[in-house]
C-alpha cells in the first residue's frame, strides 16, 4: 500500500510537471527556422570570370587540370563572406527589418543585432557523408524569415563576387604591365610551342571584359516554408517531466521516511 501510494505520487507530479513544461513553452517568444542548401555553382554562372581566371592561370604559368580549381576558389570566396562577421553585421545593419525594430535605446539594439547575428548561421557540410552546406536563419516570423534568408544569401554572393573580381583585377594588372614590358624588350625568340610574349600581350588585350554575371554558389534546395526552431514544445515537456518525477520521488522518500519514524 506504501509502494502504491508513493507510485501514484511521483506519477502525479511527473504528470503535473510534464503538462506545466508543456504549457509554459507557448509563453515563450516563438522562433521560425529557415534553411537553405547550397554547393559549389555551375561553370555557366561563372559568367566571363571563369575565362578571364582561366587564361590568367595560363599565362601565369599556372596551367589547371580541370574546371574543378575555378569553381572551387570562386565557391571558396562565398563561403568566406558567410564566416565573416562583419558581412553578418553589416547585411543586418543596413537590412530595413532591424531598422524597423529599433528602439533608440543602444544597449537595446546592440543586443537584437547580436541576436540576429547568432540566429544566422552557416552550418559546414561533409561531402564524404554526402552532407551539404546549409544556411539557416531563425526569427520570430515564418515569411521574414524565408525573405531575410534570401537577402542575405543574394547579399552574400554580391559581396563574394566584388571581393572575387577586385582580387582578379588586381593579379590581371600586374601580369598585364609584366607582359607589356617583357613584350617590350623581347626578341621573341620564343621556343616552339611557346608563345611569345608579344602573343601573351595580344591575348590579354583580345578578352572580353567582367560582365558582372558570377553567380558564386548554386542551391540544392531553396528557402522553403519555415519550421518552427524554438521553443522545443517536447523538450520542455520531457524537462518538466524529469522535474516533476524527482519532486514526487523526493515528496514519497519524506513521507515514507516520516511514517516509518512514527513507528518507531
Amino acid at each position: 500500500m506504501k509502494f502504491l501510494k508513493g507510485l501514484l505520487l511521483v506519477i502525479f507530479f511527473t504528470a503535473l510537471f510534464a503538462g506545466a513544461g508543456y504549457g509554459g513553452s507557448y509563453a515563450m517568444k516563438q522562433q521560425w527556422k529557415a534553411e537553405v542548401e547550397i554547393r559549389q555553382p555551375n561553370v555557366e554562372q561563372l559568367g566571363t570570370y571563369f575565362s578571364l581566371f582561366e587564361m590568367y592561370q595560363l599565362l601565369n604559368g599556372n596551367k589547371q587540370e580541370d574546371q574543378k580549381e575555378t569553381v572551387d576558389v570562386v565557391y571558396n570566396g562565398f563561403k568566406q563572406q558567410l564566416k565573416t562577421y562583419d558581412s553578418l553585421a553589416n547585411f543586418w545593419l543596413n537590412s530595413d527589418f532591424y531598422k524597423q525594430r529599433q528602439t533608440g535605446i543602444e544597449e537595446k539594439d546592440n543586443a537584437f543585432l547580436q541576436e540576429l547575428i547568432e540566429n544566422t548561421q552557416f552550418i559546414e557540410g561533409n561531402p564524404a557523408r554526402n552532407i551539404p552546406d546549409r544556411i539557416s536563419l531563425a526569427l520570430d516570423n515564418p515569411k521574414q524569415a524565408t525573405e531575410q534568408l534570401d537577402n542575405f544569401v543574394k547579399y552574400t554572393n554580391y559581396l563574394a563576387q566584388q571581393s572575387l573580381y577586385k582580387e582578379l583585377i588586381a593579379k590581371w594588372k600586374t601580369l598585364f604591365n609584366q607582359v607589356n614590358l617583357a613584350a617590350q624588350q623581347s626578341t621573341d625568340n620564343a621556343k616552339p610551342g611557346e608563345l611569345s610574349w608579344q602573343g601573351k600581350l595580344n591575348m590579354m588585350k583580345s578578352v572580353s571584359p567582367l560582365d558582372n554575371q558570377l553567380v558564386t554558389f548554386s542551391y540544392l534546395k531553396s528557402p522553403t516554408q519555415p519550421k518552427v526552431a524554438s521553443p522545443d514544445r517536447l523538450l520542455w515537456m520531457e524537462v518538466g517531466g524529469a522535474v516533476g518525477f524527482l519532486f514526487g520521488l523526493l515528496l514519497a522518500l519524506i513521507f515514507a521516511g516520516r511514517k516509518q519514524n512514527n513507528h518507531n
